[in-house]
């Protein structure tokens, strides 16, 4: 530049334009320093011509000062507002310098007299992208390529479509489109990354993860330090069951944005694939106080209030949403024209415009191209079988992202600190189902961690905010069936099975639940079903085989306990069922080893000791079983028919005194235990007390008029109290209810003989002929019970029938009349 122009005072006015046309020659060769120092002599000469102030402008903006661009460019139009070029260029500078609100209300103005700009309407679209306000940013970005593609570069005509790429993303109109839309701006700028990272993200929503993967690894070619292409690789990686590789991604992510949502949340799946339950949980828990506060204020006030040390307790989460369905409210185009004011320096009302704005206003950091401005992708519920990852489409949103890089950072500390603030907090559907996932990945690290308070509380934040999660409802019925909830545990469960027919964990747990409250059958149901979907549930096998003990199903028990055994060796309830099954079956020392098993896997299994004993006992280890027994009444104070068994052995040991307290112990929980009143009246019968144990005996006859070990009791006190016909008579009643056999013959029988005032010894063919007309008595008593129950049938069929033809001639006779 000719240095001699510029030394010197000039006092003439036209000398100006000089200055002026300088300036613009300098600027057309791209020295921006030079067209300054001319735009401002030139300015000093005559400062009155508002042209030299928009050259001056037009200058700083090329060369980076915005802040002087837009006082220049406010001065032009305060000279004269006919100039709209000068809307263009504070536009733009308002638009770099990130006002965006500003800066569409200067586009508004110039696009006014020039509707059909191609640059400004793509200019504009780029501002009101960035204000959330995607439906016109997309009609901006169509009509800026419709208009006048010709007059803009191929790299211009690429953001035009990156543009409606982003506003469709973020509007959810559909991932297919947008692949589309990325495809055409990567086909006229191969160099736009941001295209690759949008079409990666559209990707995966799609489904197709490999070619999420490929774009997202095309992009990090360019743009190595963007959180967001980390975090959308290692969701791909997460859906192609890469985990190790996924959770490396998100890592990368987390190193660059520690706040990046979609990173948390892929990390904290990724590492519950893995095992590392804890760290999972730590994910989630930082994900979810981010989504709650994501500007840090309630932690900030928190912190200031309270002296507390970080992590010294984890806070529960209590905060109430308010579920927009509907979009997020935005300033509308006609409050953005007519707050933006030209002045520059005081600009008190601008600064209200922005103010306003940013409190309805979140809006994502996008940038020109080159800049790393992607949102986040945000993924909704999936398949409700895919417990620990989703990606599912999002709804409709308006609202800008607000997991943008560069937000404040937040770390998992007293959530209760800031229920309030984060409670209030406005959320879109999208925000409150990533939400609901977050805590649904919570609850299963609690779950594997056996925090059944978390997994309760986690799981019903989550269904809250989306009631309609089935591995909610199954998780929070079994950590309520563990808290013996199980009135709450069964309707959780059947809520679960109403939104999915086919979970078959919620099958499980509900019968589990039903087991404890003795609803047999509705167990057998229950995990027939769960067994019908899938055979290798041995849970679904071992309870259903307890329900069947319980039933006098033995056989099915059996085989079901030994199917549940097959599939895990290690399944405890699947032991205790077949030891259980055997004891019925009379196969004490199979029992006994099958019960053993259980004990070993389990020391605290009651129902394992309680086999166990009673297998021992009737093998005559009587010491053996009332060590189990011990154990029985130690793990399970409860049980009445451990203190009946026990009092039974100390009986056989000798131990009267120890039995008569046993019997007393199982009374008192159970007032019409039949075994334990007959022990009783054994030891009392033994100790001398034959009043006792009459009354005992009688006792136990009220509840069972059929106990054969009653009516042999009694009549055993009745013949040392030398009443023998009342004796005879009870001995002679057992006898009828159990006859002896050559190998186990009762002591009734013998004591019947002996209390006969002249005694008549029985022969071999005599207790043959007696056993036999036993059997013939029994077998007409059968038939004649048959007989009477067919003719009872036939009484009741030829009532109803006569009952019939009265009603058919009483409907004839009224007809007759009609």
């Amino acid at each position: 530049m000719p240095v001699q122009l510029l030394k010197g005072e000039f006092k003439d006015p036209c000398r100006a334009f000089d200055f002026s046309n300088l300036g613009d020659a300098e600027l057309k060769k791209g020295e921006t320093g030079g067209a300054l120092a001319a735009f401002d002599k030139a300015i000093e000469v005559e400062s009155r011509w508002p042209t030299i102030w928009l050259h001056r402008s037009q200058a700083k903006l090329q060369h980076g000062d915005f802040e002087g661009a837009i006082a220049d460019a406010t001065a032009t139009l305060q000279s004269d507002g006919r100039i709209t070029a000068a809307f263009a260029v504070r536009g733009e500078a308002r638009l770099q310098s990130g006002d965006a609100l500003n800066a569409a209300a200067d586009f508004d103005a110039f696009l006014a007299q020039e509707p059909m700009h191609a640059r400004l309407l793509w200019r504009r679209s780029r501002a009101r992208l960035e204000l959330g306000r995607l439906r016109e940013a997309l009609v901006d970005s169509q009509a800026a390529l419709d208009v006048a593609a010709g007059d803009l570069t191929e790299e211009e005509q690429a953001d035009c479509h990156l543009v409606t790429a982003l506003g469709r993303m973020r509007l959810a109109s559909g991932a297919e489109s947008i692949s589309k839309a990325c495809t055409s701006a990567l086909l006229l700028n191969p160099r736009l990354h941001e295209a690759m990272l949008v079409r990666g993200q559209a990707q995966l929503q799609l489904g197709f993860f490999a070619a999420c993967e490929l774009d997202c690894s095309d992009a990090l070619k360019a743009i190595p330090d963007s959180a967001t292409a980390w975090a959308t690789r290692g969701r791909a990686r997460l859906r192609q069951k890469c985990f190790r590789e996924a959770a490396e991604d998100c890592r990368r992510s987390l190193a660059l944005d520690a706040q990046c949502r979609l990173a948390m949340s892929t990390l904290g799946a990724a590492l519950l694939h893995l095992g590392d339950h804890q760290g999972a949980l730590q994910y989630c828990d930082q994900a979810v106080l981010f989504m709650l506060d994501p500007k840090g204020e309630a932690e900030a006030k928190g912190q200031k209030k309270s002296k507390k040390k970080p992590g010294m307790a984890r806070g529960k989460d209590k905060k109430k949403f308010k579920e927009k369905k509907s979009v997020s409210k935005h300033v509308s185009a006609a409050s953005l024209s007519s707050a933006a004011e030209p002045e520059v320096d005081t600009a008190p009302e601008e600064e209200t415009v922005q103010k306003a704005a940013a409190e309805e206003l979140e809006p994502a950091s996008l940038g020109e191209p080159g800049q790393d401005g992607i949102t986040e992708l945000e993924d909704g519920p999936g398949d409700p079988d895919a417990q620990v990852d989703v990606d599912g489409k999002p709804d409709a949103e308006e609202g800008p992202d607000e997991s943008s890089p560069g937000a404040p950072e937040g770390s998992p500390g007293d959530e209760n600190s800031n229920a309030k603030e984060a409670g209030e907090r406005d959320m879109d559907r999208s925000e409150i189902e990533e939400l609901a996932d977050l805590y649904t990945m919570r609850a299963q690290a609690k779950v594997a961690l056996g925090d059944l308070e978390g997994t309760i509380e986690d799981c019903s934040c989550a269904l809250k905010l989306n009631e309609r999660v089935p591995f909610c409802w199954a998780a929070r019925a079994e950590a309520k069936r563990l808290q013996d909830k199980l009135e709450e545990a069964v309707a959780d469960a059947s809520e679960a099975l109403r939104l999915d027919p086919l979970n078959v964990q919620a099958y499980i747990t509900r019968a589990k639940a039903k087991l404890k409250t003795g609803q047999m059958q509705f167990v057998v149901t229950d995990c027939s079903e769960a067994l019908a979907l899938d055979l290798h549930q041995a849970t679904a096998w071992s309870t259903r085989a307890a329900a069947r003990l319980d039933l006098g199903d033995v056989s099915g028990s059996l085989s079901d306990a030994r199917s549940a055994i097959n599939l895990d060796q290690g399944d405890v309830d699947g032991w205790c069922s077949l030891g259980g099954a055997l004891l019925d079956s009379k196969d004490m020392v199979a029992a006994a080893e099958a019960s053993s098993k259980a004990i070993q896997l389990d020391p605290s299994c009651a129902r394992a000791w309680f086999n166990r004993g009673c297998a021992r006992a009737d093998l005559e280890d009587f010491d053996g079983a009332g060590q189990d027994f011990d154990e029985v009444v130690r793990l399970w104070p409860e049980s009445f028919m451990a203190f009946a068994h026990r009092a039974h052995i100390r009986l056989k040991q000798r131990d009267l005194e120890g039995g008569l307290q046993d019997c007393e112990q199982a009374l008192k929980l159970d007032k019409r235990l039949v075994k334990a009143m007959c022990t009783q009246a054994q030891i009392k019968r033994m100790t001398g007390d034959l009043k006792g144990a009459v009354a005992d005996a009688s006792n136990a006859l009220k509840y069972d008029s059929n106990c054969a070990a009653a009516f042999s009791i009694r009549g055993q006190a009745y013949s040392k109290m030398e009443k023998h016909d009342k004796a005879v008579q009870d001995c002679q009643r057992a006898i009828q209810l159990d006859p002896p056999t050559l190998e186990a013959p009762m002591l009734a029988w013998r004591h019947a003989c002996a209390s006969d005032p002249i005694p008549t010894p029985i022969t071999l063919w005599e207790y043959a002929a007696l056993e036999a007309r036993l059997k013939q008595e029994a077998k007409a008593k059968a038939a004649a019970e048959a007989a009477q129950k067919w003719a009872n049938k036939a009484k009741a069929a030829a009532a109803k029938k006569a009952q019939e033809e009265a009603m058919r001639a009483s409907m004839k006779k009224s007809r007759r009349r009609a």
